[in-house]
């Protein structure tokens, strides 16, 4: 079942996010790596953005647990660049490890639907180049790869 995410939800969405960062972390250490507060930042965070009504909130839940999330809130295009309207930026979007084709594809079918009825051209889905899961779903739908960031240390 995909629902609006509501503040009993944090503690879950938090337990997600935390696993995901530990796997994000292992590919590419320097640019993942987690803050020793980023937890306790994302619990905060997390139910600050539930209770904002412009922000989509989604959770996916099975059998009476939340097993994903999904959270998509307005952002500028560059003004060099014009996409046609308004563009949501999903970049918390996490979904227990074997679930993406399943529960991670309701979850964005879902926003996609919320927020093209809301008026937004664009969606920009933030994703870890190595996080094969994810990026297979990604490229199961119609998303095109349209930027890759590069790092190292100075």
């Amino acid at each position: 079942m995909i629902r609006i995410a509501e503040a009993d939800d944090v503690e879950a969405c938090v337990q997600l996010a935390e696993a995901r960062r530990a796997l994000y972390e292992t590919f590419e250490p320097r640019f993942w790596r987690r803050a020793e507060n980023a937890a306790e930042m994302s619990r905060i965070w997390f139910a600050h953005l539930f209770a904002k009504a412009e922000v989509l909130a989604l959770v996916a839940e099975l059998e009476g647990e939340v097993r994903g999330f999904l959270i998509a809130q307005s952002t500028p295009s560059p003004p060099v660049y014009d996409p046609g309207g308004r563009t949501a930026l999903i970049d918390d979007f996490v979904v227990e490890q074997g679930r993406w084709m399943t529960l991670g594809a309701q979850l964005l079918i879902e926003a996609r639907q919320r927020l093209r009825a809301a008026g937004y051209a664009q969606i920009v889905v933030v994703g870890a180049r190595q996080d094969e899961d994810k990026t297979g779903l990604l490229e199961a739908t119609d998303l095109s790869l349209a930027s890759t960031w590069w790092t190292a240390a100075t």
